[in-house]
Formats: structure tokens, C-alpha cells, sequence
């Protein structure tokens, strides 16, 4: 992938910025929910496509509907019992809901930062699961510990019982341990000749969690939710140096 393709990147990741620091806001409800859908499904095409490209179309478009469908349903269930994430309701901004439950945009919103967590842990640890299923699982949380607040804020969804951080409970984090790992874990298995055979994942397979973190920073910022925005640019800074170290050659 040419250099200047992640430049361009870079550079939708600043507009990204500037739109959730200066111009997006929840509280209209039909630019809420224009905003939630478009955004969902158009910053996860970029690590749609780049996993396709990487592992070919039969597996790669096999595992994106695999860790689609899988999680809408681990949601679904956990709406309707609390588990493994606590109880929690989504905002009708997302969507329409599937089973009177959620929104059809979640088989969106989860697995382009499920990708970037696990492209982002390959760089840094390699590709043997051992260690890419703990490291990927704590780059999740790190990625829950911004996105989370955000949302709340938003009113994209709302837990039953507050939590103390930013309102969300330590249950959700349990959650996204306990599923992240699984997901990764399957990733491992469905990829695992092109990963045994690659020194980390394509970096452009982390393009969309770029994105998703440039727009929500902006919004954390705007609204004063400072220690989620600082991690968010943490992380950014991190998966922005993946994404750019593609371009290097690999032996």
C-alpha cells in the first residue's frame, strides 16, 4: 500500500477530530441517529477491506461475518440477562433493534476494533496465540476504557446501574475481557496459516480503529472527559505507528 494512501488516512483521522471536538452533537435526534448508522458502517470498511485483501476473499469475508453475527448475539443476550457485561439498554439512535433487543449497526461497531486490537497486539508481540490472545485482550480494554465514557455520554446506551467510571460498571470490563478473548482466540484459529507464516497483521487491518479513535478523542475532549481522551491518544498515537510501519519492507 502506498505511503500516500496513509497519509490520506491521517488525514480523514484529523477531520474525524475536528467534527467530535467542534461539530457533532447527540442531543438532535435525527442527526444522532444519521451520525451513529453512517458512522458505523463507513469507518468499518477500511479494515473490512484490508482483512479481505490479507486472507483472501472465502476466509476473510467468512471471518467478518462470523465476528459480526457472533457478537450481535453475545449483545442480545447480554440486554436480555445482564451477562457477561451487566444490564444496559441501547439508545434507538443506533438503528433499528433485531429481536427487540439491538441495534442491527452493532454487527458494525465492535469488530473494526476487535481488528485494531489484534493488529496493533501482533505488532508488538507477534502472532503465536499465546501471546496474542492476552496481549490483543488488554489492548481491547484499553479501547473500551475510551469508547465506553464516550458512548454513555452520548446516550448511545445506558447502564441500570452506574458505574465509577464515567458511569460504567466494572461488569462491562469483565465483559470485554471475557469475549475479546474468545474472539481472538477464534481469529487465531480461522487465520492461523497467514499468521504463522506473517511477523504481525497488515497494519491497514487497523485503519478503522484510527479512525474510530480520532473521532471519539475529539468528542472526549469537547465534553471534558480528559483521562479517556489521553488514553484514546495514546492509543492513537500506537496504532497510527502500526499502520505507517506496513509500509516497511517485511523479510
Amino acid at each position: 500500500m502506498q505511503l500516500s494512501v496513509r497519509w490520506g488516512l491521517l488525514s480523514v483521522a484529523l477531520i474525524l477530530f475536528l467534527a467530535g471536538y467542534l461539530v457533532v452533537r447527540f442531543d438532535a435526534p435525527d442527526l444522532a441517529s444519521v451520525v451513529s448508522v453512517i458512522f458505523l458502517i463507513g469507518l468499518a470498511l477500511p479494515s473490512y477491506i484490508a482483512l479481505v485483501r490479507w486472507l483472501g476473499a472465502v476466509r476473510g469475508i467468512g471471518l467478518l461475518v462470523l465476528l459480526s453475527l457472533l457478537p450481535l448475539l453475545v449483545e442480545a443476550y447480554a440486554v436480555a440477562t445482564g451477562v457477561p457485561y451487566g444490564r444496559f439498554t441501547y439508545s434507538p439512535h443506533l438503528g433499528d433493534p433485531l429481536f427487540d433487543l439491538v441495534p442491527w449497526t452493532v454487527a458494525f461497531a465492535y469488530l473494526p476494533m476487535l481488528l485494531g486490537a489484534v493488529t496493533v497486539a501482533s505488532a508488538a508481540v507477534g502472532t503465536a496465540w499465546y501471546r496474542l490472545i492476552p496481549a490483543g485482550t488488554l489492548l481491547l480494554l484499553l479501547i473500551d476504557l475510551v469508547i465506553d465514557p464516550a458512548a454513555v455520554h452520548a446516550g448511545l446506551w445506558v447502564w441500570a446501574e452506574e458505574g465509577a467510571y464515567y458511569g460504567v460498571p466494572v461488569s462491562n470490563f469483565a465483559g470485554w475481557v471475557l469475549t475479546g478473548a474468545a474472539y481472538i482466540g477464534l481469529i487465531s484459529l480461522i487465520a492461523a496459516r497467514k499468521l504463522a507464516a506473517a511477523r504481525s497483521v497488515p497494519g491497514m487491518v487497523a485503519s478503522s480503529l484510527l479512525l474510530i479513535l480520532a473521532f471519539w478523542i475529539g468528542y472526549l475532549a469537547q465534553n471534558g472527559l480528559l483521562i479517556p481522551a489521553f488514553l484514546g491518544a495514546g492509543l492513537f498515537a500506537a496504532t497510527c505507528l502500526v499502520v505507517f510501519r506496513d509500509d516497511s519492507p517485511r523479510e
